[in-house]
C-alpha cells in the first residue's frame, strides 16, 4: 500500500516589512520581521523532524515582488536543508510573488520543483523508485488573478497510486484577502484528487475531509491582529483510500492575542502582571515557548477601578509592563490596554432605590438598551461641543465604542455621586 508523509504550508510572506511600526517601534518590527524567516525555518524542522517524503508550498513565499536578499537567501538555505536529507519540496507562486518576479539568479536545489505560469504541470513524486503521488499545480504569472484556475487541473491519463493539487486561491469569502482565482469546492469534489493543498486565505480550515480533503494551513506565522491565535502547518499522512490524517503543528513565533482580564479578585495594582499571565496561562491553546503581542482588556468588579481610570494612569501601566520586555528572547508586549472594569459596588441595590442615584443607572440604561435613543443622544451631544472636531470624533464612533463610551459615564458619575453622598 503506498503511504506519503508531508507537510503543507502557505502564505509564508517572508520579511514582512512592518514600515507603518517600524516608524514607532523599530526594536519589535525587528522582531516580527525575524519571527516571519524563523517560522519558516521551524517549518524545516518539522519536516526533517518527522522524516516527511516532501513539502508543498501553496504561494506567497515573500510579501511583495520587491524579495529582499536577505529573505532570498534564507529561503534557499531551508531547501537545501531539506534537499540533503532527500526531502523534495514543491513551490507554486501566488499573489504577492507571481512567477514573473523570481529572479533567474535565484538557484534552487535540485529536489525543489517550481510551477510553472503558462498552464496547470505536474510532477511525479518516486517512493523507493515507483511512482507514490502525483502533483498538479499552477503559478500566478502576475499579482491579479481574477480567473477560476480549477478546470486546468486534470489528473493525469495514467495516474500514480495518489494525486495532490496545489492551488492558490479563495474557496470561501475573501475576508481581508483579495478574491483571487475564486473557486467552488463543489466544482472540485469531483476531480478525484486525494488532497487540495491550498493557499491565500490566512486562516485555517480543514473545507472537506476526505474525497479530495481540502485544506488551508493558514499562514506561519501572525503579522497582526487581523491574525490572532496560534499560526502554523498541517502535517498529513495519506495511503490510498483511506481518509488523510492531518495535524495542525504550530510554528510561529510571536502570537497575536485580544486577551480579557477579570480584576474581580484582584486588589492590589502590584498583582497586575499576576493577573494577566493568569488568563494568558488560561488560553485553550497557550504555547509557552513563543513570545506574545497582546490586547488587553481589564473587567470585572474591582477596588482598582478607581486608579485603572485615573488620567496617566493607564500610560504608565503600559510602560511599566513593558519594560524590558522586547530584550528577552520570549517576551509579552502590551499593545494597548483598554480598561472595561466596574466599581466594587451594588448596581442591582442602587436601582432598587428612589435617590438621585438610581435614576441615573436606569437613565444610562435606557440609553444601551435602545440604540436609536442613543444615537440621538450621541447627535445631541455633538451639536453642543464648542470644537466641532472632538464632536465629530464623538460621531464617527461605533456602536460598541458608543455603549463603552456610556458604560465609563455611568460609573464615573455614580462614583462622583456617591462621593459626594458620604
Amino acid at each position: 500500500m503506498t503511504r506519503v508523509k508531508f507537510v503543507h504550508t502557505a502564505d509564508l510572506h517572508l520579511d514582512t516589512p512592518f514600515k507603518g511600526l517600524s516608524s514607532w517601534n523599530g526594536q519589535l518590527a525587528c522582531r516580527l520581521k525575524n519571527a516571519t524567516l524563523k517560522s519558516f525555518q521551524n517549518t524545516v524542522d518539522l519536516c526533517l523532524r518527522e522524516e516527511v517524503d516532501f513539502l508543498l508550498v501553496a504561494g506567497d513565499i515573500f510579501d511583495s515582488e520587491d524579495q529582499s536578499l536577505k529573505a532570498q537567501l534564507q529561503f534557499i538555505r531551508e531547501l537545501k536543508r531539506l534537499d540533503e536529507q532527500n526531502i523534495a519540496t514543491y513551490i507554486i507562486c501566488g499573489n504577492h510573488d507571481p512567477r514573473d518576479s523570481w529572479v533567474d539568479a535565484l538557484q534552487l536545489p535540485p529536489n525543489t520543483y517550481m510551477f510553472g505560469a503558462s498552464e496547470a504541470e505536474s510532477f511525479t513524486h518516486l517512493k523507493e523508485g515507483k511512482p507514490a503521488v502525483d502533483i498538479h499545480g499552477i503559478s500566478y504569472k502576475e499579482r491579479e488573478v481574477q480567473k477560476d484556475l480549477t478546470p486546468y487541473y486534470q489528473l493525469k491519463k495514467e495516474p500514480s497510486p495518489l494525486s495532490v493539487a496545489l492551488l492558490h486561491g479563495t474557496a470561501t469569502t475573501p475576508g481581508p484577502h483579495e478574491n483571487y482565482a475564486p473557486f467552488r469546492v463543489e466544482d472540485i469534489a469531483g476531480k478525484d484528487f486525494d488532497y487540495w493543498a491550498l493557499g491565500h486565505i490566512h486562516k485555517r480550515a480543514i473545507l472537506r475531509q476526505r474525497d479530495p480533503a481540502v485544506v488551508y494551513p493558514g499562514n506561519p506565522q501572525g503579522r497582526d491582529f487581523g491574525e490572532t491565535g496560534a499560526r502554523g502547518c498541517y502535517l498529513v499522512e495519506m495511503e490510498r483510500d483511506n481518509p488523510p490524517k492531518m495535524q495542525f503543528v504550530p510554528t510561529q513565533m510571536i502570537r497575536f492575542e485580544e486577551l480579557e482580564v477579570d480584576l474581580s479578585d484582584t486588589q492590589n495594582l502590584s498583582d497586575l502582571p499576576d493577573a494577566i499571565d493568569e488568563a494568558l496561562f488560561n488560553l485553550t491553546d497557550y504555547q509557552p515557548n513563543t513570545s506574545y503581542i497582546l490586547r488587553i482588556v481589564f473587567t470585572g468588579r474591582t477596588s482598582l477601578h478607581t486608579n485603572l481610570n485615573k488620567e496617566g494612569d493607564i500610560d504608565e501601566l503600559w510602560e511599566h509592563l513593558n519594560q524590558d520586555q522586547l530584550s528577552k528572547s520570549l517576551f509579552r508586549w502590551i499593545d494597548t490596554i483598554q480598561v472595561r472594569t466596574q466599581p466594587n459596588m451594588d448596581l442591582e441595590k442602587i436601582k432598587k432605590g428612589s435617590d438621585f442615584q438610581a435614576e441615573i443607572v436606569k437613565t444610562i440604561e435606557a440609553y444601551e438598551n435602545n440604540p436609536q435613543n442613543l444615537e440621538e443622544l450621541i447627535r445631541q451631544a455633538e451639536e453642543n461641543f464648542k470644537d466641532k472636531r472632538a464632536g465629530r470624533k464623538l460621531n464617527e464612533l461605533s456602536r460598541d465604542e458608543q455603549k463603552i463610551l456610556l458604560e465609563k459615564a455611568k460609573w464615573q458619575l455614580l462614583e462622583e455621586l456617591l462621593k459626594d453622598k458620604e
